[in-house]
């Protein structure tokens, strides 16, 4: 995971670094994890493992991003990407 305080951005490569990227999110946002969990209405053990990188539904994943104001831009990986503010 690569973030920047000069960019919101977020590069995950995989289920862990992912997860570690939605942890930091949740950490900004001032939230436990009881608290995202009550939101996307999932128990807090599910979001334990989505912040391990463990195995969650993509859509448990993907509200959570949302719910956290993140979006996500899939690239692939042989692209180059320039982020500007």
């Amino acid at each position: 995971m690569e973030h920047s305080e000069a960019t919101p951005f977020y590069r995950a490569v995989d289920g862990a670094s992912l997860g570690r990227a939605i942890s930091e999110s949740r950490k900004e946002a001032g939230l436990t994890q009881q608290e995202l969990a009550d939101r996307l209405k999932v128990t807090r053990g599910t979001i334990v493992r989505l912040e391990r990188g463990e195995a969650v539904s993509l859509v448990v994943a993907m509200n959570a991003i949302r719910t956290l104001g993140r979006d996500v831009a899939l690239v692939p990986r042989f692209s180059k990407l320039q982020v500007r503010p």
